[in-house]
Parts: structure tokens; C-alpha cells; sequence
């Protein structure tokens, strides 16, 4: 259950040298959309990584590359999902760059989920919305 709270995540995931991101339905409509991986911690990720076969690499997170990020695009929305378990998890919880950065920025251990990732469709993608707490199970 999401209290509208997640752990601060330090750790991205790394295929090569680019964050790994989920497959997203986006429409030519929207917004440019920037989706990463983020994990608070080394259990978070080893979950992540014993569910797929793929040889990502954990990275840590620094406030360095979410300033660089924000500021090369700031027309893009930028998230991080937060501790997902898995590339095909039903629904993935969601920060923006800003919120993160903040978090690091002020100290803290929490970070609030503002957005959702919902998996639909052929081939599966996620769909990105605003996060509610009425949406969540």
C-alpha cells in the first residue's frame, strides 16, 4: 500500500552507460517524457535484478545528473520510478527529477510518489498518470 510516500531512492539502473527505462505508451500529443529506474537501497535493486536476465548495473544517484537533466530539458517531464520489482510490475509509483533532488537537497529519507505507471496493452507499455491515492488498490 502507498501512503503517498516512498524511500528517497539513491541507486539508478544502468544498462551501459544509460539509465534503463521502462517501455512507455505515449502519445504524440503529450509532453516529452524522461522515465528512469531509481532504488533506495542494494535489496530494493537485487529484487529487480533477480527478475530479469539482462546486466544492468546499479549507479548511484547524484544530485548532480538530476540538475544537469532538469536543466538540459526542462519542457520534458522527468521521473523516477521508485524500488519497482520487476519490468512487467502492474502498476510502478513515480517521482518527478525535482522532488528527488529536493529530497536530497533537504536531508530526507522519504520522497512524495506524485505519479503512476500503469502496464496496458501489446506490446506492454506503461501509462504514465498523475498519482491519486483514490487510484490505488
Amino acid at each position: 500500500m502507498v501512503d503517498g510516500f516512498s524511500k528517497t531512492p539513491h541507486y539508478v539502473l544502468r544498462d551501459g552507460s544509460h539509465p534503463r527505462t521502462p517501455a512507455i505508451s505515449q502519445t504524440s500529443s503529450e509532453d516529452p517524457l524522461m522515465v528512469i529506474f531509481g532504488f533506495s537501497d542494494k535489496p530494493e535493486y537485487d529484487a529487480f535484478l533477480a527478475s530479469t536476465t539482462l546486466a544492468l548495473t546499479p549507479y548511484p544517484l547524484v544530485k548532480g545528473y538530476l540538475q544537469n537533466q532538469i536543466a538540459m530539458d526542462v519542457a520534458s517531464l522527468h521521473l523516477i520510478v521508485l524500488d519497482a520489482t520487476s519490468f512487467q510490475q502492474p502498476i510502478l509509483h513515480a517521482a518527478t527529477f525535482q522532488s528527488v533532488l529536493e529530497s536530497f537537497q533537504n536531508d530526507k529519507d522519504s520522497v512524495a510518489v506524485s505519479h503512476q505507471l500503469e502496464l496496458q496493452g501489446s506490446p506492454l507499455a506503461y501509462r504514465v498518470q498523475t498519482f491519486s491515492i483514490d487510484t490505488v488498490a
